[in-house]
């Protein structure tokens, strides 16, 4: 039957969460309804079908080829199971609804049409690797024709952040359709008591709830805290080489986040979640380097030549990802001009200085600086107003917020 599907119902889902707002707007135009009760088979094994769909609400049941069993729950129009039901034909799996359920059904072949009319990137890939192109720019090439061709898998947003997101976005949503959500994983409600009850949120009594938590922390607060939460899953990588190189930079983006969120809370004009959010992600695009240069003998072969791709392609590849994750501008600009040191721009300052001075904050003390500008000579100096704050390459605010910020790595850390 013919559903009343919004285009912001779909922007979460997976793969539509590529899709701009036009093509959102069509596919929910052409979007129908399902209803099962329960007990009901809903996707067979084996069997063609021109139609993907999603759970809205209700709970199936999903049995794989080897036996194994997961749940696909959808909590109406605030918390939409993400993950597709039949997107791959013929249907690998069976899928049983155990409740009385709602299906959106999308078109198979529209969704094609749509996701293979997006403009993937604002360059073509011809132009960054011609005839002098080097190693490394054919290698971005072929990462970028994987990712293409479906060879290829970007990050994904953690599955509670994402249904966090897209309960918070929803105006009638409160805390306790929220804590209902989180409350699936008790390691992100542990984590967000935890963030309640440190010493930037906490009051005189200490929140014991999960309820008690949230509304303290506000939706927005526990919006990014959760991405934060979860987001140490997404530095993974399966060959044992890389991973030491993939924790390195998990912990360089934990400082980072940690010295942006303390300096944003001494400026005027950010705020201390996106500060934290910003200086976990800004490295964001290295991670499907680390996680497939095993698949590219020259990266796993050459060391320089690896940093030198990651060095040349990190942000391009971030912004890709933050763009797929639906996240700000303002925060896809910090991860494209991250590492650009002597930046300048006539806007009032932004995240970009933000994690670029935290950034060389880091390094602050270490071997490492001398590798890098120093932070007195460069325009985000004076731009951020730090000569005000006594924040200097040699005064670092590393020494001054030890303890604060030593506070927010834990808490990211868990």
């Amino acid at each position: 039957m013919p559903g009343n599907i919004s285009p912001d119902m779909l922007e979460g889902l997976i793969p539509l969460r590529e899709l701009d707002e036009a093509a959102l707007a069509a596919l929910a135009a052409e979007a129908e309804l399902e209803e099962y009760p329960a007990k009901t088979v809903v996707a067979r094994r084996g069997v063609n079908d021109r139609y993907v769909r999603y759970v809205l609400s209700g709970e199936v049941l999903v049995v794989g080829n080897d036996g194994s069993r997961r749940s696909l729950i959808g909590m109406g129009n605030a918390a939409i199971a993400a993950e597709p039901l039949g997107l791959e034909d013929p249907c690998p799996f069976n899928a049983i609804a155990c409740t009385e359920v709602k299906l959106i059904c999308l078109s198979r072949e529209r969704i094609e049409e749509q996701l293979n009319a997006r403009p993937l990137f604002e360059y073509q890939v011809d132009e960054v690797a011609g005839a002098d192109g080097t190693a490394g720019d054919h290698l971005f090439c072929q990462l970028i024709q994987d990712l293409m061709q479906d060879r290829l898998a970007l990050p994904s947003m953690p599955e509670i952040a994402l249904r966090v997101r897209q309960a918070i976005n929803d105006p009638n949503a409160g805390a306790n359709e929220v804590a209902r959500i989180i409350q699936a994983d008790p390691v992100v409600a542990a984590r967000i008591i935890q963030a309640a009850n440190s010493a930037t949120f906490a009051g005189q009594k200490a929140a014991g709830s999960l309820n008690g938590a949230i509304v303290r922390l506000g939706l927005k607060t526990v919006r990014e805290v959760i991405v934060a939460a979860t987001m140490h899953g997404v530095f993974q990588t399966k060959h044992s080489l890389l991973r030491r190189r993939m924790m390195e930079l998990w912990t360089h983006s934990t400082v980072v986040a940690a010295i942006s969120t303390v300096l944003s809370r001494k400026l005027r004009g950010f705020n201390p979640d996106l500060a934290l959010l910003a200086g976990l992600v800004h490295d964001i695009g290295v991670v499907p380097i680390l996680a497939h240069a095993h698949d590219y003998d020259e990266l796993t072969q050459d060391p320089e030549l690896l940093e030198s791709t990651i060095t040349a392609y990190r942000g391009q590849i971030g912004a890709m990802i933050l763009r797929r994750w639906n996240f700000s501008d303002e925060l896809i600009t910090a991860v494209l001009e991250a590492e650009d040191w002597y930046r300048t721009h006539e806007s009032q300052a932004d995240y970009a200085d933000l994690i670029i001075v935290s950034q060389l904050q880091s390094y602050s003390g270490t071997e490492a600086s001398r590798h890098y500008p120093s932070l007195d000579e460069l325009p985000v100096y004076e731009r951020l107003g730090l000569t005000e704050l006594g924040i200097s390459e040699r005064t670092p605010i590393l020494e001054e917020a030890h303890e604060e910020i030593a506070a927010v790595q834990r808490l990211l850390s868990g």
